[in-house]
């Protein structure tokens, strides 16, 4: 039975050599990328792989088929060429791991939430063998919040096997992965939240693939809006990066606007270049004209 891999993941395969790869991917054209991707998956024993489509391969091993999807991979590649080798070398260590690995029965412990552009759950509900539809609600603007388990070497989509597994729903899922964030996460946010002074600049977090989702948790935003009247942007340019700044500054809008355009242009899993305003109710698109 063919399994979604990942969704949230963007690239699956086998080992390769250095010099393989340098002649390998092509970096313009989506179709030519793919079937090089494929032929170093053919380089890993009892692997082979099949394109299926421009940026999405089937991947054969021994514990059945994966879907394999590399938009962010071309993407990255892209946009950053001279990162292109290293952001490769860490998915395939990652997604050949976790390949190789005895299945694991899901947990709600395990389950998370991701942001992300809705092209993400439309590449789930393309990929669902059984057509359930994603287990996502939308956030804010085109971006959704999708549910996800954690898992030790990459984040995987939930299925609707996954649900009947943990007796849950869609929204139960994604309420408990919201939890799980926040538990995680909460704590170290809110202690730096507290430590700029309101004024002029931009601050922000790094380092960890699950700070954009930091945007689906509203109301742990609420005390360091407090600290500005209730006045905050906050911008998640890629999906390990968080933007915030006092909005009643003038020019901090043009400031964070700046910062995330450049921060996305170089993430390997860039999210969004929209600039978010608090309100005691949720999140506004800001309107980047203002920042003219």
């Amino acid at each position: 039975m063919r399994k979604l891999a990942s969704a949230v993941a963007a690239l699956a395969f086998g080992a390769f050599s250095s010099s393989g790869l340098e002649t390998a991917l092509p970096l313009v054209g989506e179709q030519a990328f793919t079937e090089s991707v494929a032929k170093l998956y053919d380089q890993t024993p009892g692997v082979k792989a099949r394109v299926v489509a421009p940026l999405r391969l089937v991947v054969h091993t021994e514990r059945g088929d994966f879907d394999a999807y590399l938009n962010t991979a071309f993407s990255t590649c892209q946009r950053n060429a001279a990162d292109c080798e290293s952001f490769i070398r860490n998915q395939v260590k990652a997604m050949a791991t976790a390949f190789a690995a005895a299945p694991r029965a899901p947990t709600v412990a395990a389950l998370r939430v991701t942001v992300r552009p809705v092209d993400y759950v439309d590449q789930i509900a393309a990929a669902s063998r059984d057509k359930s539809p994603p287990v996502a609600e939308p956030l804010i603007g085109d971006l959704w919040v999708i549910g996800v388990l954690d898992e030790p070497t990459t984040i995987s989509t939930i299925s609707q096997s996954t649900l009947e597994a943990l007796k849950l729903d869609a929204a139960g899922a994604i309420a408990a992965g919201k939890r799980n964030v926040e538990a995680a996460f909460g704590a170290q946010f809110s202690g730096y939240a507290a430590e700029p002074p309101p004024g002029d600049g931009v601050k922000g977090l790094t380092g960890n693939d699950y700070l954009a989702s930091l945007l689906a948790l509203p109301d742990l935003w609420q005390p360091l809006a407090e600290r500005f009247d209730g006045r905050l942007y906050v911008a998640v340019p890629a999906s390990d990066h968080v933007l915030f700044a006092d909005a009643r500054t003038n020019g901090n809008l043009v400031k964070i606007v700046q910062l995330t355009a450049a921060f996305a242009s170089r993430a390997k899993r860039p999210v969004s270049t929209d600039v978010f305003e608090w309100t005691p109710t949720g999140w506004e698109v800001v309107d980047l004209a203002k920042a003219d």
